[in-house]
């Protein structure tokens, strides 16, 4: 299981990890020291210039000129590899910077513990993706801040040794311009905040029109829907120009500071060089320092706003890490994955399963048998998915698998032994052959399977190196027309190519596919018709890992060995649940929950030859075949008959 930073999120934290984070911290001081030398041999370029002009034009002496030629070039050599140097050595405190915010924001979102809110795709694609690199870019700021400091002080102390009344002026000065700036900047980080956060908004709205495009034109909601965007993608534009105009005014205001700064120095000392106090080299000097000095204080000048911006990105981003579990990590035991792999390596049959429901009744799920839970509502299907999926908390005994507490053991762990997907789970944007290996390996398929794969009649779309199992789960699955199609051919963003039939039978040939030990179905057929859904019946009932069915269909719950209605006195789910369990006749020997109340469904026996000619031909139950050898009460009708039947 990923291991979380145990410290609590805070916006300085965040921006402080990004800068030092991973030994980073030295390779950002030599960045720094290099920007620094940088600035720094930038600054003396003027000065040099004005040495060159009073030692050797002024006198006219030409070894003079060839020295201070030979040190302003080497002062230029320094100049640009000191630049080079740290460039590079930024980019990779940069590169890996942002690599790690995102690293840190997947692990939170991915976590198996999950989490307590539900934030939108779209919103966690802009907070992963734009806030990370402006976070990120926190690296640079500092960095060209520094190097811009030390610009100002050399500047400085070179106007210091050309009059002493001209440093001193370009100090009081640069320090007024940066108090001016810092108060001109505050609400800069608010007008952020909501820029962002409408941007985010109006993701989230593309998101979900792309994601429910074909119910738009189903419904004929066009108009609707783009009304919806415009009115989005208006508010982020809104938002967009109210943060970008108070950036250009700022950056207005600062440029008028340091323009004003650059005037008021030239005409001070083109007045001390009139009156003899200064020479003409001194005079170009202090006119190169003021116009270099005017980019510097400018640049200072945004070091407020572009950090309240980034601190505005830091925010949003730590609303994601600090959000609580929905399972807190205390409750899970750190070997928890250890001991599942251990289940899996030793034991290679169906696991037990056992659900203690609200009041206590113990539901045991015998190993390689089908059972089906009929919730009250929807709302509980969704709610007791959740509770035998583990996302949600857990008492310690309430779920159990091959003997293992799921309390104790953890999500991570617990889904290594328990495939239990989501109602609305996703169909990946991939092939097809890419959704189904959840748990399988795709390099070690070789090329026997495609032999397989032909052998078992798997379709046309079986190519080379499909795994013959893949192949058994899509075809049990009803996935006959997806896979003449081709195994490899792309799906869509989310299964977008697929009707919403085609995507739920992925899903479930994906849970066919498992190596799990017991299967948590939460209404896999809901959106098949009802010959489709009865092929599905008779998959699951055929398949031998042990399952749990959470639906109210008739036709799934009609295959399963043993039929509980939990009766739910909540909207959600959440109330006193009481199993009133129903059993196939042909299970005369299955042992009754403890306060569970027995009932007994009938069998038709009058069947007509139409009927039994509609259902399609399927292998011979064992479970059933072998119950009408030891019971001569059985009907004699094969449970596909009896599903075709109902």
């Amino acid at each position: 299981m990923p291991r979380e930073n145990p410290r609590t999120p805070t916006p300085a934290s965040v921006m402080r990890d990004a800068l030092f984070a991973s030994g980073r911290s030295w390779k950002l001081t030599l960045a720094t020291l290099g920007y620094i030398v940088h600035e720094a041999a930038e600054a003396l370029v003027p000065v040099l210039v004005g040495v060159i002009i009073d030692r050797a034009i002024v006198t006219n002496d030409a070894a003079q000129l060839a020295l201070w030629l030979g040190i302003l070039l080497a002062n230029f050599l320094v100049l640009s590899f000191s630049y080079r140097w740290a460039a590079r050595l930024m980019v990779r405190v940069y590169g890996h910077g942002e690599l790690e915010l995102r690293r840190s924001l997947l692990t939170r979102v991915l976590h198996p513990n999950g989490v307590t809110s539900r934030r939108s795709p779209g919103e966690l694609l802009q907070i992963t993706t734009s806030d990370s690199y402006r976070v990120a870019g926190v690296s640079w700021s500092v960095v060209q801040q520094g190097a811009s400091t030390a610009a100002i002080l050399v500047s400085s102390a070179a106007l210091l040794a050309i009059s002493v009344p001209l440093g001193v002026g370009v100090l009081a000065a640069s320090v007024l311009i940066l108090v001016g700036m810092h108060a001109a900047s505050k609400p800069i980080e608010a007008r952020g905040a909501r820029e962002q956060a409408s941007a985010s908004a109006a993701s989230d709205v593309a998101t979900d029109l792309v994601a429910g495009l074909r119910i738009i034109r189903g419904i004929r909601a066009q108009p609707q829907a783009t009304r919806r965007y415009l009115d989005a993608s208006a508010e982020a534009k809104t938002g967009a120009i109210a943060s970008n105009r108070g950036i250009q005014r700022y950056l207005a205001v600062s440029g008028i500071a340091s323009g004003a700064f650059l005037a008021a120095l030239a005409f001070s000392a083109a007045s001390l060089a009139a009156l003899g106090q200064i020479t003409l080299g001194e005079l170009v000097a202090v006119v190169g320092l003021g116009q270099y000095l005017q980019g510097s204080l400018a640049h200072v000048g945004t070091f407020a706003s572009n950090w309240l911006h980034k601190r505005a990105s830091a925010v949003r981003i730590v609303a994601v890490l600090s959000e609580e579990h929905a399972v807190p990590v205390e409750d899970t035991h750190v070997g928890g994955v250890g001991l599942a792999e251990a289940v899996r390596s030793t034991h290679d049959a169906p696991a037990a399963f056992t659900w203690r429901a609200p009041d206590g009744t113990d539901i045991d799920v015998a190993p390689g048998t089908l059972v089906g839970l009929r919730p009250a509502t929807p709302a509980a299907a969704r709610a007791l998915a959740a509770t035998l999926a583990y996302r949600v908390p857990l008492e310690a005994g309430e779920v159990t698998v091959a003997g293992l507490d799921a309390h104790t053991i953890g999500p991570d762990a617990y889904r290594h032994l328990v495939f239990a997907p989501p109602h609305d789970a996703t169909v990946f944007s991939a092939t097809l052959h890419e959704n189904l290996l959840v748990d399988s390996d795709a390099d070690g398929v070789d090329g026997a399977g495609a032999g397989a794969g032909a052998d078992t009649g798997a379709g046309a779309g079986a190519g080379p190196g499909i795994d013959p199992d893949l192949e058994s789960a899509a075809e049990r699955s009803a996935l006959t027309e997806v896979t003449v199609l081709g195994w490899h051919r792309q799906l869509g963003e989310r299964g977008r190519r697929l009707s919403g039939g085609q995507r739920q039978r992925v899903l479930l040939a994906r849970a066919f596919a498992s190596e799990a030990r017991v299967l948590v179905l939460d209404e896999p057929a809901s959106a098949l018709d009802p010959a489709t859904e009865a092929r599905i019946a008779a998959s699951l009932r055929a398949h031998p890992t042990t399952t749990v069915l959470v639906t109210r269909s008739p036709l799934l719950l009609a295959a399963c060995d043993r039929v509980i209605d939990v009766e739910a006195h909540s909207p959600c789910g959440t109330g006193d649940a009481r199993p009133a369990e129903t059993r196939r006749p042909e299970t005369p020997n299955a042992s009754t929950a403890a306060g569970a109340v027995t009932q007994t469904r009938p069998e038709t026996q009058n069947e007509t030859q139409a009927q039994r000619q509609t259902q399609p031909e399927t292998p011979t139950q064992p479970k059933a075949q072998a119950q009408r050898d030891t019971d001569p009460d059985t009907p004699a009708t094969s449970p596909d008959e009896e599903l075709a039947r109902r």
